[in-house]
């Protein structure tokens, strides 16, 4: 019978484990994901829980594509339709626990999204705000100087003798 099932519906399909990942990372307490779903308290909806044909219509009539992942717009809510969208991996990494968000000229972005605006990677901006504890301001706007080969090594004082 539960092989039919599967077969019926075409259940060995991307959506399909999609659908059984997002209940098993928030009900398998022995899912390596329990901890930051289930163990947080985030639950799928009856409707999609109990219904896989329902989650199937939802995520159809809502722009699925297998290129996306099911992503929650309130990383804190539970998986149901008003709080899902599909969505690319970057723009979901963009949504989730623990980013730091930064306010520059009055727009509000992650420390990525600030990374790929400036041209300035993400290590050098993370570093200038912890470890050297600059400003918002100054770590955004300050250019980064490129270190220059060194064309002669005999200029070179660390050079050894």
């Amino acid at each position: 019978m539960r092989r039919k099932y599967f077969d019926e519906h075409g259940c060995s399909s991307r959506l399909y484990k999609c659908w059984a990942h997002m209940k098993e990372r928030c009900y398998r307490e022995a899912d390596s994901d329990y901890k930051n779903y289930g163990g947080r308290g985030i639950r799928v909806c009856d409707e999609w829980r109990n219904d896989y044909l329902a989650f199937k219509e939802w995520a159809l009539a809502n722009g699925y594509e297998p290129s996306l992942t099911i992503d929650r717009i309130d990383y804190n809510g539970n998986y149901e339709p008003s709080n899902c969208r599909w969505a690319t991996w970057k723009e979901q990494s963009n949504n989730r626990r623990g980013l730091h968000y930064l306010t520059y000229n009055g727009e509000t972005k992650t420390l990525t999204e600030w990374s790929e605006i400036t041209g300035i990677s993400f290590t050098t901006l993370y570093m200038r705000l912890t470890t050297y504890g600059w400003s918002v301001e100054k770590a955004l706007s300050t250019r980064v100087r490129r270190r220059e080969k060194i064309e002669n090594c005999r200029t070179n004082p660390l050079r050894s003798k």
